[in-house]
Formats: structure tokens, sequence, C-alpha cells
């Protein structure tokens, strides 16, 4: 079957799914929304207000049928139609969800709140015109997600060993916050840099055994191919 696919044009009605959800906390929470139909994807993400993603989701959610129009008049918004998407990639067990256009540029969905890669690619596969296929994980796609993890931990236990080689016993602080000072001298002579090389390798170590695990078992990645 081949699907045609082509821009939205004023006045047209297009209904479709849309997903919406949340990455990270805090001040640094990102709100993405992805709006998938025959027409394509239309994805508005890494939105740092609230409140207008807020209106977006309801404007979009209680008007179906302009749903995509609506998406669109955010200036964020991205546009990638159907007929130029030529793979979808999804690895769950990674949290990787890509989208390969016919010229091999490479989009990715980000993971957050609620499952929400699986939603946009159940959605895609609800589509008509995808061969589906399993394929698995290549190293570097397993890799990726804890070298970053371990560089962190690295530079950050790094510090840590380094402050607490440089930590006295008869440290005397002076000036402004002395009392915090002396407490963290205190605390670092106390653990000292062997043990709070033990403690970084520790913490590192979970994270390297889970990496091992995943390269012998390599996780399995769900495709769709256009056809």
């Amino acid at each position: 079957m081949t699907l045609q696919s082509a821009p939205v044009a004023d006045g047209v009605q297009v209904s479709g799914e849309m997903i919406h959800w949340e990455e990270g906390i805090g001040d640094d929470t990102k709100y993405h929304i992805a709006h998938v139909s025959l027409v394509g994807l239309t994805f508005v993400r890494k939105l740092k207000d609230h409140a207008r993603f807020q209106q977006l989701v309801s404007s979009a959610s209680s008007d179906p049928a302009n749903a995509i129009q609506i998406l669109r008049s955010e200036p964020k918004a991205e546009v990638l139609n159907l007929a130029d998407i030529a793979r979808v990639s999804f690895a769950e067990p990674l949290n990787q969800l890509y989208l390969y256009d016919t010229a091999g540029t490479r989009t990715k969905i980000p993971e957050g709140k609620g499952k929400p890669q699986g939603k946009v690619f159940e959605a895609f596969k609800k589509l008509p015109g995808w061969t589906p296929s399993e394929e698995e994980a290549d190293a570097w796609s397993i890799l990726q997600t804890p070298l970053f993890v371990l560089c962190v931990i690295g530079v950050i236990g790094g510090f840590f060993i380094w402050f607490t080689s440089i930590c006295e016993p008869n440290y005397e602080a002076s000036g402004r916050r002395s009392g915090m000072k002396q407490l963290m001298n205190t605390v670092g002579y106390a653990i000292g840099p062997f043990w709070m090389s033990v403690a970084v390798g520790l913490l590192a170590l979970p994270i390297t055994l889970i990496a091992i695990s995943q390269l012998i078992k390599r996780p399995i990645r769900q495709i769709l191919m256009f056809q």
C-alpha cells in the first residue's frame, strides 16, 4: 500500500493521535507534544513555558480535527511529512526512539514520564504502509548512555577525591562561612582519598555491570520501514 501525505493546507482537517509529556524536574523541566497522523509528525519539543504547553494541549484536544494547525502555530513546532519518513526505530530497554527521513537525518523523540516513546511508536505502528521488523541494538546505542553517566561520575568523583586529598587535620577555617569550611575539611579528612575512591568505584560499578549485561543480551530494537 502506498501512503500519500502532504503539507496541511488552511481549512484541511486531518485527525490523528496526540501524545504529550514532560521531561526533567524542577527548573529543568521541558514539555513535549507529538501529533502522529497520516500527514506525518508534528512535534513541539523543549517548551519551557508550562502555561503555553497546557494551552496548546487543551486547544488541540478540544478540536482534534484542527490539532495539527493549532500545534503548527507554535514557533517551535517541527514538521516531518509521513512520505519523508523512511524508518522508525524503537529500543524500549534503552529508551531510544528515532525517526529517519529519506535523507538519513535522524530525529530523536525524548523520553519522559508515562513512557511517551512507546506511545509515539504505537501511534506510528497503527498507520498503514509500514513493514515491521526487529534487530539487535548495536554496541554504541547500548554504551552511549552508560558512558555519559560514567563520565559524569568520573568528573564529580575526581573532584571529591582531590578535595579529600588536600584536607588537613589541623586546618583552621577563617573568613566567611568558616563553620561550613571547617565541617567540609573535617568530613573530607575523615573519609580520605582512599575511601572516597572506593565510594566512587562502588557508584560506577552498577552502571558498568548494567552496560556489560546489555552488551551480552543485546536488547531488541523494533523497526518500522515505510514501503
